[in-house]
């Protein structure tokens, strides 16, 4: 079978599943990933006829989003912030509005200081391995409760060659680390349960846990959040959180009632409310 081929068929077998935008990336991104293919190459080797190897990987992974596994899964890899992060069933897939938040974080805080940070729900390590790439002189520890995303976080900071200090902790928990920060940042679980009949389908293959909050108190995570950085956060700390576009002006309400100054919220690259900055005391 030939490129021109196998795309085609991609465009007609996905067609119900999937936008003609989505299913050309998803083939834009198999190409890179099995033919080391750029589009421009694709575009000038319609004509090539893959081997019976590639031909079977492609068909492998025409199965796998019928299925709706996420095009990430089928891959093994992502890219984000600079690094290649293996990514599989155990953790989120990393989005790009949460890079967005890793690059406004660096954006403030230069690498000048050597500061003590925390990443809460740390999932496949994508913020914690970042900020760490780009200030080697800080102090990165992150948290989560999962063992198996926790496991899949060492192994990109191995992959990586970064040093990042992976913690078994829960955030919701009666007894947290006495440990003081310099910045806390967060990507939680935002998405209320109600919204769980409106996600697509490949989105739901990943772990739901790492997604979705019970309808009735989706801001818990924050609650907690935010409340063992009043007590944690050293003097001009700050606190860097990614949230439900609807619950922003909520999330900015119980950082003024804790005590946060200085407060902003931010848009992400699509003009979604997403995040938000806070400095205490």
């Amino acid at each position: 079978m030939t490129v021109k081929k196998i795309r085609a068929q991609f465009l007609k077998l996905l067609s119900s599943q999937y936008s003609q935008v989505e299913i050309g990336m998803h083939v834009e991104m198999l190409f890179e990933a099995y033919l080391d293919f750029t589009p421009a190459q694709v575009a000038l080797n319609l004509n090539e006829v893959l081997s019976l190897e590639k031909e079977a990987q492609f068909q492998a992974a025409l199965s796998a989003l019928q299925e709706n596994i996420p095009i990430q899964y089928i891959i093994g890899t992502v890219m984000f912030a600079g690094l290649t992060l293996d990514v599989d069933e155990r953790v989120l897939i990393p989005r790009p509005e949460t890079e967005e938040l890793v690059h406004w974080l660096l954006d403030t805080h230069d690498n000048e200081a050597p500061l003590n940070v925390l990443d809460i729900g740390t999932g496949s390590g994508c913020v914690a391995l970042a900020l760490k790439k780009a200030r080697s002189n800080w102090k990165v520890t992150a948290w989560d409760v999962d063992l198996d995303a926790l496991s899949a976080a060492r192994h990109n900071a191995k992959k990586n060659s970064l040093s990042v200090n992976f913690e078994v902790v829960d955030v919701l928990g009666a007894q947290l680390p006495n440990i003081n920060w310099d910045i806390i940042v967060s990507n939680p679980p935002y998405v209320p349960e109600s919204e769980k009949a409106h996600t697509a389908a490949h989105v739901l293959r990943e772990p739901e846990h790492a997604i979705f909050v019970p309808g009735i108190s989706p801001l818990k995570y924050y609650t907690h959040i935010i409340n063992y950085a009043t007590y944690q956060l050293n003097a001009k700390g700050s606190i860097y959180l990614e949230g439900h576009a609807p619950l922003m002006k909520t999330l900015h309400l119980l950082l003024t009632q804790a005590g946060f100054s200085d407060i902003v919220l931010r848009n992400d690259f699509r003009t979604n409310p997403r995040f938000v900055l806070a400095h205490y005391r």
